[in-house]
This record gives C-alpha cells, structure tokens and sequence, in this order.
C-alpha cells in the first residue's frame, strides 16, 4: 500500500478542514514546498494536493503550487475546481500526473465515459460518502448511489481508480472505517481511502482491506503519526 501525504491549499497556504467546513480552517505555518519537501525527505515520492479554494469557487486556483511541487520529482495526484475537462487538462499540462474529479462525473454521469475516454489513467474518480452515499459540490450535493455502486458503474464506463474519502471522519483524528473499502478492492482497481486516517492501527487495517494507498493528512501536521511510521507500517 502508498502512503500519500496530503498539502491541502487555500490562498496560498498550507491548511486542513474539519470535515470540509471552511469555517473550522486551520493554516499551518509553512509553504507548499516546504511541506512538499519535508515529506521527500522522509522517503515519499508520492503526494496528494487539494485545492480546498478551487473546489469552492469551481477553478483551479493554485496551478502555480501544482507546478512547484511537481518539479520536485513528485508523482502528483491533484483535486479540487475541476468542474470541465479543460481544468482537467490544464491541470495536467502543470504538472499532474494524476488528477481527482468528484462534480465533473457525479453532476452527469452519462458523460462520463468521455472523459475516462479522453484522459484515461490520468483521471481519477473521486467518490466522497457522507451517510453512505456519494455526495458531491463540495460535499452539499447527495446522489442515490453508496460507493459499491458508484465504484461499480464507473469501472464499466472505463475508470479504473478511486479515491473515496469518509467525509464524516476527515479532519477529526478518529481513526477510519476499513470496512467501507472491503467491498470496493477489485483486480484491476486502484483505490485510494481517506478520511479519518490517524494512527498505525488505520494503516495496517486499511492494508488488510486490499486498500492500495492511503490519504494522511492532518495526523501527519498534528503529531498523530510520522510519515516514516506510516511507511514502515505499510511494508510489515
């Protein structure tokens, strides 16, 4: 299993919401790239980049912090105000190597063949629970489909990886729900969980789902767990 560190941005900076609620914010005193480098030095070559103030005003805002890191050697998976495919590619001509769309698919799926057509590997369906269902614009949207379901469809229209993140749990340090993923871990798929991963017990019981990486973020600024921790707990 990949451990991806996350850089969750807004305004520049590095920070971390409770739950996604914009108001409960925290900024950390550090640059992207600092924090960037701080996690290359421990031994990751993986990163996970959110642009909480592009998933909320709906484009891309921080293309130039995409940029930086991903000159650092990083493989890149980025998210956040891709609402068109022309934000999607603008996102990957910056230097993504992967990116994460949520509304882009849920908001019309028919269509969503089209852009798995279109980028392929390099798109990543982002599949956000709240209540056992697929929620979507910033969280505030609900669908009818849990994630088996959202996980399911999308793999026969041509996507292959997933990241589905517990949105009741992100940002509060109490630990994961390994189960949600059981279902999900497939020949062929990719999934990535977030929300919620605290500690080296998360870890090991996300491994044991058949999870092939996991999303730390707030454990990591806050003292829950070390990247190097993490890491090592993967190989075990």
């Amino acid at each position: 299993m990949i451990i991806l560190p996350a850089i969750d941005l807004y305004d520049g900076k590095v920070v971390r919401l409770t739950q996604g609620d914009y108001s409960r914010r925290r900024e950390y005193q550090l640059s992207p790239v600092e924090a960037a480098k701080g996690f290359m030095a421990a031994g990751c070559s993986n990163i996970h980049v959110v642009d909480l103030e592009g998933a909320k005003e709906g484009v891309p805002k921080h293309l130039k912090e995409l940029s930086e890191i991903a000159a650092l050697g990083f493989f890149v998976q980025y998210g956040g105000g891709l609402r068109s495919a022309e934000s999607v590619a603008c996102a990957l001509e910056a230097g993504a190597d992967r990116v994460m769309a949520g509304s882009l698919i849920f908001k019309d799926m028919e269509r969503a063949s089209e852009l798995s057509a279109r980028f392929g590997e390099k798109i990543m369906a982002a599949v956000d629970l709240r209540g056992g269902r697929v929620v979507h614009s910033g969280w505030l949207e609900s669908t009818a489909l849990d994630a088996a379901e959202a996980v399911n469809r999308l793999s026969g229209m041509g996507f292959s990886s997933f990241l589905v993140t517990q949105t009741e749990r992100d940002g509060m340090m109490a630990g994961t729900d390994a189960s949600v993923y059981e279902a999900l871990a497939a020949r062929g798929r990719f999934i990535a969980a977030a929300g919620g991963v605290t500690d080296l017990h998360d870890i090991r019981a996300l491994a044991a789902a058949g999870v092939d990486a996991a999303v730390i973020g707030k454990s990591l600024y806050e003292g829950g767990i070390t990247l190097a921790e993490a890491m090592k707990a993967c190989s075990e």
